[in-house]
């Protein structure tokens, strides 16, 4: 039994999930192909729930990482409170950029988690303030390399104002669906 047991033990230690899945070559050239501007249309629902807005013209780029052009005024729209609703309206489009952590490569696709950085949109001094948004870093996508598509989600999970965490926030998926320039 102590034997079973041991073995079993080494087994799962010498499983290590911080090896890569996939060698930066692999990587590099996943980035490769993926590379290029992306149009499309830009949904937004909450997380658990009904659609806010649909259609919406949306532009991304893919490098070494992503940046898609993000429009606050879609999240102002699930705000009740209307000075907190009019500045996201008042900030209009920003840029997230996010990295990618890629889960599979199959002979057309690439299957990957969006890694985005926190949104700041600075205020102070005479002007409206601060807006920090901090986006879900378990959502993500796919690229069909082939036919030159990308459909990936953004989640802002958190809604920060002037320093203090806006409580009534609902975490929102921001869903991109678009095709290689």
């Amino acid at each position: 039994m102590s034997i079973a047991l041991l073995f079993i033990l080494a087994f799962i230690s010498s499983c290590d999930k911080d090896e890569p899945k996939f060698s930066s070559s692999e990587i590099q050239r996943a980035l490769f192909e993926m590379k290029g501007t992306y149009h499309g249309e830009m949904s937004v629902s909450y997380y658990h729930g009904e659609t806010i807005s649909e259609g919406n013209v949306c532009k991304a780029v893919s490098k070494d990482s992503l940046t898609v052009d993000m429009d606050l005024s879609l999240m102002a729209q699930s705000i009740t409170d209307e000075r907190i609703a009019s500045r996201l309206r008042d900030i209009g489009i920003v840029q997230v950029k996010a990295a990618y952590e890629f889960l599979q490569m199959d002979e057309q696709m690439y299957h990957f988690v969006l890694l985005p950085k926190n949104v700041i949109c600075y205020g102070g001094y005479g002007t409206p303030e601060a807006v920090k948004i901090v986006f879900d870093q378990s959502f993500g996508g796919d690229a069909d390399y082939f036919y030159h598509s990308i459909i990936f989600n953004l989640s802002p999970k958190e809604l920060w104002i002037g320093g203090e965490k806006y409580k009534s926030f609902q975490q929102l998926v921001y869903h991109f669906e678009g095709s290689y320039e």
